[in-house]
């Protein structure tokens, strides 16, 4: 992303995600605002066209500058997150209906050895019983 006047040039930020970083501070600003005022206006009975033009270019670049990381990284745009948080979702989505896959293909070799475990313990009971002249 170039902020020298240019606009950004990062694959996946929309005009719609430059919007959103001229409006929206990264963090919370002063007394907790995450919304921008508005950019500056022109004043006519004081200032130059070419004076305002300077102080929004200024206003614009200092805005998104702050959509930089501390290493100088462009951040993620709005759209950019929202698509990785829904990935993310699908993701893990996926992996909840592969492990009930999974899970409902193991029940059926549970269920069997289950079986066949109880069948054994009932016939280790009664042999049991039936060898000791004790029990009643």
């Amino acid at each position: 992303m170039n902020f020298r006047g240019d606009l950004p040039q990062t694959p996946g930020w929309t005009i719609a995600d430059i919007q959103h970083a001229l409006e929206w501070r990264t963090t919370p600003g002063l007394h907790g605002k995450e919304s921008w005022g508005a950019l500056p206006q022109q004043n006519l009975e004081t200032q130059s066209y070419i004076d305002y033009c300077r102080i929004l270019r200024a206003a614009i670049l200092h805005r998104l500058s702050l959509w930089r990381t501390a290493t100088g990284e462009i951040m993620a745009s709005k759209s950019q997150r929202a698509k990785a948080a829904s990935n993310h979702a699908k993701a893990a989505a996926r992996a909840a209906d592969e492990r009930r896959t999974q899970q409902a293909a193991q029940r059926p070799m549970l269920r069997a050895s289950a079986t066949r475990g109880a069948a054994l313990c009932r016939t280790k009971i009664n042999e049991s019983r039936q060898s000791n002249p004790y029990s009643a």
